[in-house]
């Protein structure tokens, strides 16, 4: 009987045990925080801190600063829309917004529009 048979199964188990203990259960609250690392531990970030963060990366670039750009964040979910000058903006607006401590993917930015 080879013994690589049964160890790979086995690790796979493991595997399988400690990731469903690290998610945990959830408290079945609705507090809008998430964790800052997609919900594998680490501090707790809300809603209004993520957006707070996206507005400070966006004041930092010239182009995004000036642009009218809404941020929704719904449990970590970013959703950007509005108007940005170029592709470019558009590009470094969704890139920004992932990059926040907390945000989930995906990041909406499918009602972002810029001049074509």
């Amino acid at each position: 009987m080879n013994p690589r048979k049964f160890l790979i199964p086995a690790l796979l188990a493991a595997l399988v045990a400690t990731g469903c203990v690290s998610l945990g259960g959830g408290s079945g609250g609705d507090d809008n925080t998430t964790s800052a690392v997609s919900g594998r531990g680490g501090p707790k970030v809300s809603d209004s801190e993520i957006t707070a963060g996206i507005k400070d990366a966006f004041k930092q670039d010239p182009e995004l600063a000036a642009a009218n750009i809404a941020i929704t964040v719904d449990k970590g979910v970013v959703s950007l829309s509005g108007n940005t000058p170029n592709v470019q903006a558009y590009n470094r607006a969704g890139s920004l917004a992932r990059n926040v401590p907390g945000v989930r993917p995906p990041v909406n930015v499918s009602n972002l529009q810029y001049p074509r």
